[in-house]
């Protein structure tokens, strides 16, 4: 299901320009490279601080995060420039990664409960349906802010 929410949303960026991506709209600075970079830094966190508790990121891993991911606002935010491949191929590494861990999950484990300190228990398979549910959710986001940047690019 990851898989599929995530070939939908490369399907639609395929032909995603410099200015597509880091084009804010009506006043937002949400951009489609910081949803990109969102999306990514929320998997790879869901998976190495509340999936196998710890207390850092795998350094190959944490290369591809080097700035913050919301301002200082609190809106879903990166610095703009980085260009359209790199943040698919955060994408990928990321889901690479997240891929790889699971496989090492058995049956058992899939439904072991693990305590996040001051907020709630999760398990592996609760984690999963939640970043199925985030990555869709920011995918409608991505296609609105591209369906709505393409017509009036079209006028």
């Amino acid at each position: 299901m990851m898989e599929d929410v995530r070939r939908e949303l490369l399907k639609h960026l395929e032909g995603l320009t410099q200015e597509e991506l880091d084009t804010p709209l009506d006043g937002n600075a949400t951009t489609i490279g910081a949803l990109l970079y969102h999306i990514a830094d929320v998997e790879t966190g869901w998976l190495h601080f509340d999936m196998f508790l710890q207390k850092e990121l795998d350094p190959e891993i944490a290369a591809w995060f080097t700035a913050p991911t919301r301002n200082e606002d609190g809106e879903i935010w990166c610095p703009a420039g980085e260009r359209p491949e790199r943040h698919l191929e955060r994408l990928a590494v990321v889901r690479r990664d997240f891929l790889d861990k699971l496989r090492g999950i058995d049956s058992e484990d899939w439904r072991r409960f693990r305590s996040l300190p001051g907020e709630y228990d999760v398990t592996p398979e609760w984690i999963v349906y939640h970043l199925i549910e985030h990555e869709a959710h920011h995918r409608g986001q991505i296609f609105r802010m591209l369906g709505t940047m393409r017509r009036r690019e079209k006028k």
